[in-house]
Formats: C-alpha cells, structure tokens, sequence
C-alpha cells in the first residue's frame, strides 16, 4: 500500500519543475544577464514571440547546444556570444495557404529570442555551427583555462 505523503510528493514534482522554470524565466527576463543599469529594461526580450527548445550537454573539451528550429531558414538566424551569455534571435515565417484561411493554428511562428548563460568560458574563434533537418548544433571548444586537469601526486619522501 502506497503511503499518503509518497503520492503527494509524487504529483507535486512536476509542478515544482513548472514552478522553477517559470521563476528562472521571470528571473531571466527582469533580471537579463550581464547587469547594470543597461541591463534593467527587458525591451529585446518583449519582441519574442516563442522560445525554442534546447539541449545543452558538456563534455571534458566543449560545451554542445542542439536547439530544434523546426521550418526556420538558417541564413536567418542570428547567433551572438556576448561574454558568457550565447544570444539565439531569428523569425519563423507562418505557413500560408494561398486563398485559404486558418482553422487551426499550433505551430509556433513568428519572432524567437533565447539567451542561454555559459557555465565555462569559451574559445570563441572556434566555435563552430550547423543547422540540418530543423536542428541547429553549435558546439563551444572551451577554453584551455576552464578545461579539467588531473595533477599528478607525487609521493612523499622519508
């Protein structure tokens, strides 16, 4: 027999999960990285019309972002490190049916901006970007400095 306070817990994860997105977004737009004065008012970020969903993973070398942009033109797609702050910004157009008209609408279209901040410092003269099929993989060598070394213990002498 299942416990009361285990089912409870159970049916509140998914909601603190809604809960610590929705605080990180807020956060993110009231608060954008970088700081400062400058940084006080959202303006950039009012214009986004939907949010792309993204993968970031790390290895030991790199830092690798895969971002799906389902039915968007990789020419147009504006992609920015800025510090350690990777800046996403590109537009979606809406597909039409000439002489038609819409009866159902769920496909995102329109304006995106995501701003994802780095972990690592990265080695921006080698990053490098590809978009195929509708996913963009941009891939961020970090730098010599942030990489993880194993240092070497020598024993001790009598």
């Amino acid at each position: 027999m299942i416990r009361p306070g285990i089912w409870r817990r159970e049916l509140a994860v998914p909601l603190q999960s809604l809960q610590s997105e929705l605080n990180r977004l807020f956060e993110e737009y009231w608060q954008p990285p970088g700081g400062g004065p400058a940084a006080s008012s959202p303006t950039d970020l009012a214009t986004a019309v939907w949010t792309p969903a993204i993968d970031l993973s790390e290895t030991p070398s790199e830092l690798v972002l895969v971002v799906d942009l389902p039915g968007v033109d990789p020419s147009s797609i504006d992609l920015s490190l800025t510090g350690n702050v990777l800046s996403l910004r590109g537009e979606k157009a809406a597909f039409e049916v000439a002489d038609g008209h819409n009866r159902v609408r769920e496909r995102p279209a329109g304006l995106f901006h995501r701003q994802i901040t780095l972990t690592e410092a990265v080695d921006f003269d080698r990053v490098q970007a590809e978009a195929k099929n509708g996913v963009l993989t941009v891939k961020l060598p970090k730098q010599e400095a942030a990489r993880p070394r194993t240092i070497p213990i020598q024993p001790a002498s009598a």
